[in-house]
C-alpha cells in the first residue's frame, strides 16, 4: 500500500491534527498481510528517478563517490528503535558517524520563529544533556532546532540531524556552517534519495523518524498546528517519553506545549525533570550512567566559560536589576521601570552584568539571563 506525503499530512488535518488518527486511518485501510508493505511515496518516486540514471548501481555509485553512508532495513546495525514505529524507513542515507544503538537519543524540537527565551532555554538543556552523553536529536530547522544541534555538538553526547530531504541538499542554506559542524560530532541522516528537494510534505513525514530515533522528546515552543506538535503525537504513539516546556499563556507558540501537557506529557524545568524519567535505563549506557550517579550535582559541573553567581559578588542594586532581568528578554525600559532606576545608571549596572557574563543583550536594546549563569 502506498501512502504519499500529501495523503498523511490531509488524513492529519482531518483528524483535528491528530497524527494517530490519520495513522490508523492508513492502518484500517490495509491488509494485515501486506503490513511490512507500506512504504511512502516518496521514496518510491526518488528509486525510480534513480533507476532512470542507472538504477541501484547508480545510487551505490553516487553514495560512494560522494563519502555517503547508506544502510537498509535488513542490516544488522540498522537502529533497532526504528523498527517497531509505523512504516521504518527503507533506507537511510547519512554522513559523519554511523548511527550507533548504544547511544541515548533525546530530541529537542520547536518552533523555527522562536523567542529569545525559547533559544536559552533548547541551548541550556541541549548543552547539559548532551555534556553527560546524551545524544540530541532534531531536524536542523532554523529557531529552536538549530540553538539545540549548535550547544549539543560542543559536548560528548553530539547531535543528530535528521533531514526532509536529501543528503546531499544543506536546507536550509543558512544552517550550512551547522550540518559541518554536525557532521563533524554526529550524524546527519535521511531517508530521501540523493538529490530529493526539501518538500514542504517531506517533513511531517521525517517526523517519525525523529521521534522514533529516541527515549524521549522535548518540545519547546510549539504552536497548536506545528512540525513541533506532529513530533510530539508520534512520540506518544511510539510509546515515547514527552515533555514540554511551558511559556507565556499569552503566546500563541506556547499553546501547543500547553495542550502537550495537558495530555500527560511532563512539564519540565531542568535536565534533572527528564533524567529521573530515565533512572531504569541508564544501567544500560554505562558511559551516562557514571555521569548520572549524583543527578542532583549536574548543575554544578562547569566547563571553561561557565559562571557560578557564587563567584561574583554583587551589589544590592545589581542584584536587583539581575531578578528583574529573568530569562526572558525584556526591554531596556521594562528593565528601567520595573527596577526603578533612570537610564544612567541602569546602563552601567547593564554593562557590569554583560561583562561578567551574566547576561546577553539583543536588538533594540532587549537583554535576559546567559545560560552560563546555568539556570533557566
Amino acid at each position: 500500500m502506498k501512502i504519499n506525503a500529501s495523503d498523511l499530512v490531509k488524513q492529519y488535518r482531518r483528524n483535528g491534527d491528530d497524527i494517530r488518527a490519520a495513522i490508523n486511518y492508513f492502518k484500517n485501510n490495509k491488509s494485515p498481510e501486506r503490513s511490512r508493505q507500506l512504504t511512502f511515496g516518496g521514496f518510491k518516486e526518488n528509486k525510480k528517478e534513480m533507476e532512470n540514471n542507472g538504477g541501484s548501481v547508480g545510487i551505490l555509485e553516487y553514495v560512494k563517490k560522494h563519502r555517503l553512508g547508506i544502510m537498509h532495513i535488513g542490516n544488522k546495525d540498522y537502529p533497532p528503535d526504528l523498527l517497531n514505529i509505523f512504516v521504518p524507513p527503507p533506507v537511510l542515507y547519512y554522513r559523519g558517524k554511523r548511527p550507533d544503538d548504544k547511544l541515548f537519543n533525546i530530541a529537542v524540537v520547536g518552533s523555527r520563529r522562536c523567542s529569545h527565551y525559547g533559544r536559552e532555554v533548547a541551548s541550556y538543556l541541549s548543552r547539559n544533556l548532551s555534556r553527560i552523553g546524551i545524544t540530541i536529536v532534531s531536524g536542523l530547522a532554523l529557531g529552536i532546532d538549530a540553538s539545540a544541534h549548535r550547544e549539543a555538538v560542543k559536548e560528548k553526547g553530539g547531535s543528530i540531524a535528521v533531514l526532509g530531504n536529501g543528503p546531499d541538499i544543506i536546507y536550509p542554506p543558512e544552517n550550512r556552517d551547522l550540518y559541518k559542524e554536525i557532521e563533524g560530532n554526529g550524524t546527519i541522516i535521511t531517508e530521501f534519495a540523493p538529490g530529493t528537494p526539501p518538500l514542504r510534505t517531506n517533513f511531517p513525514i521525517r517526523n517519525r523518524i525523529i521521534s522514533g530515533l529516541c527515549k524521549g522528546v522535548i518540545i519547546i515552543e510549539a504552536g497548536q498546528r506545528s512540525g513541533a506538535m506532529i513530533t510530539g503525537e508520534l512520540a506518544l504513539g511510539q510509546d515515547r517519553e514527552v515533555f514540554a516546556v511551558p511559556g507565556s499563556i499569552f503566546s500563541p507558540g506556547s499553546r501547543g506545549c500547553h495542550k502537550l501537557i495537558k495530555s500527560g506529557a511532563k512539564l519540565i524545568e531542568d535536565i534533572d525533570d527528564i533524567l529521573d524519567e530515565f533512572d531504569h535505563l541508564f544501567k544500560e549506557k554505562n558511559h551516562i550512567a557514571a555521569e548520572v550517579v549524583d543527578k542532583k550535582n549536574i548543575r554544578k559541573q562547569k566547563r571553561p566559560g561557565d559562571i557560578s553567581l557564587k563567584d561574583i559578588k554583587l551589589e544590592p542594586l545589581q542584584s536587583k536589576v539581575f531578578e528583574v532581568i529573568g530569562c526572558r528578554a525584556k526591554s531596556f525600559d521594562d528593565i528601567s521601570i520595573c527596577s526603578s532606576l533612570e537610564a544612567s545608571r541602569l546602563l552601567k549596572i547593564l554593562l557590569f552584568l554583560e561583562m561578567n557574563g551574566m547576561i546577553r543583550e539583543y536588538p533594540a536594546n532587549y537583554y535576559s539571563r546567559s545560560t552560563k549563569c546555568g539556570t533557566f
